[in-house]
């Protein structure tokens, strides 16, 4: 029988210790990439260098990143998420004004044909990494602004449309970099979807940005060239289908258990971008289908952990902000173990928290501390009466158990 005198139940967003688990996960993975790195950093130091040096410059580098980053982190773990939505326009804007550096001469780097990285003193960063997290706070802010707007095309369809052509082509033309385009645009699609924008409108729109895509690709010898070594990689292995071929080589002689850490073969020069854009495919030479599956699992469950974030966010912008974070991490990750599969063409990003790029490292902890800082208030059933147990037993948080937790 039922108890009518059951205390009712509310919402809640009271200060709780963050999602330790989330930590857990993201800690693994940077520690996963230092060994990786500290592994074959020295042998393309050695290869630079023509053999006068095996200093692994690649693993400081990277230890002092992740320092910076962690200061970042910690600072945006502290940092209330909503004062983000007061500041997010001169954030985005701050950010593009970076993109635009690359233009600069004396300054900025070129590497194979691509202005992808500013060199300033001993400063050197990419800018459309600090992009994809400007793009990301500010899309979330117009959106919450917007929402009633969202389902009137020219009030919704259409700006959402306007942002998607401004940062895709800026990305795309400035720095012809077609991955980060991809994941940018797919971190603006996942906080449009949970808008509450109508499927009829998202359907126009994501039309219009796989319209988008096979134009930018159609419109460049070189990223059509890319698409076609993707299609035929089999052709020419020494040649277009050189990178991949090497990729597929690395993860196919690791076998199940990998050859053994600091075993790689190819590293020596025949997988390019080894600590960089290719290090799962060296991780799969090296630890095999088990290290690679163990990878992709905490990638999963980090994913996972921020869903359920996104799930319990304690309002529209932070549930937006976690979603646009999550799908940024989750996506680039997708993109460059898919990409060192053979599944899609390569795309030239780093694997989050492992591959080398301080960068990239310290953008991804920044926002990572971002989404720690939501899932401190995220929203739970608890009983009227008991509201304040939550402040005097602040136990580690977890995001399922926790939120439906109650006081005995």
């Amino acid at each position: 029988m039922e108890n009518k005198n059951k205390t009712p139940k509310t919402r809640f967003a009271i200060a709780h210790k963050p999602d330790y688990i989330l930590s857990i996960l993201v800690l693994s993975l940077i520690v996963i990439g230092l060994i990786m790195i500290y592994s074959t950093g020295w042998i393309t130091v050695l290869k630079q260098t023509g053999g006068s040096s095996d200093r692994n410059g690649f693993f400081w580098t990277q230890l002092l990143s992740f320092g910076l980053g962690l200061t970042g982190w910690f600072i945006a773990s502290k940092f209330h998420y909503s004062n983000w939505q007061k500041y997010a326009s001169f954030i985005f804007y701050g950010s593009l004004a970076l993109m635009f550096l690359v233009l600069v001469p004396g300054i900025a780097v070129t590497v194979n044909g691509a202005s992808r990285w500013v060199h300033i003193g001993p400063i050197n960063f990419q800018p459309v990494e600090f992009f994809k997290l400007g793009t990301i706070l500010f899309v979330a802010a117009w959106i919450d602004k917007n929402r009633a707007k969202l389902n009137r095309p020219a009030e919704g369809l259409i700006p959402i449309i306007i942002i998607l052509i401004i940062t895709m082509s800026l990305v795309v033309i400035l720095q012809k970099d077609m991955g980060s385009a991809s994941v940018l645009a797919a971190a603006i699609f996942s906080m449009y979807f949970i808008s509450g924008v109508s499927m009829r409108i998202f359907m126009m729109a994501l039309g219009f940005m796989v319209a988008s895509a096979v134009g930018l690709i159609a419109s460049s010898q070189y990223r059509l060239a890319r698409y076609m070594t993707f299609l035929n990689h089999t052709e020419d292995p020494t040649g277009s289908g050189y990178h991949i071929n090497q990729a597929l080589i690395a993860l196919g002689s690791g076998g199940i258990l990998g050859r053994g850490l600091g075993k790689s073969l190819q590293a020596y020069g025949y997988l390019p971008e080894a600590t960089n854009d290719s290090i799962f495919a060296i991780i799969g030479e090296e630890f095999g289908l088990v290290g690679a599956s163990i990878v992709i699992a905490i990638i999963v469950m980090l994913i996972w952990r921020g869903y359920r974030i996104v799930r319990d966010a304690p309002d529209n912008y932070a549930k937006l902000v976690a979603c646009g974070l999550v799908a940024w991490i989750g996506f680039q990750a997708f993109f460059n173990i898919s990409a060192m599969l053979g599944i899609i063409p390569l795309t030239g990003i780093t694997l989050p928290f492992i591959s080398y790029g301080g960068t990239s490292l310290m953008a991804s902890l920044f926002g990572i501390g971002i989404l720690q800082n939501i899932s401190r208030y995220t929203k739970g059933d608890i009983p009227d009466e008991n509201r304040g147990l939550r402040r005097r037993n602040s136990r580690s948080y977890n995001t399922h158990t926790s939120n439906s937790r109650r006081a005995t």
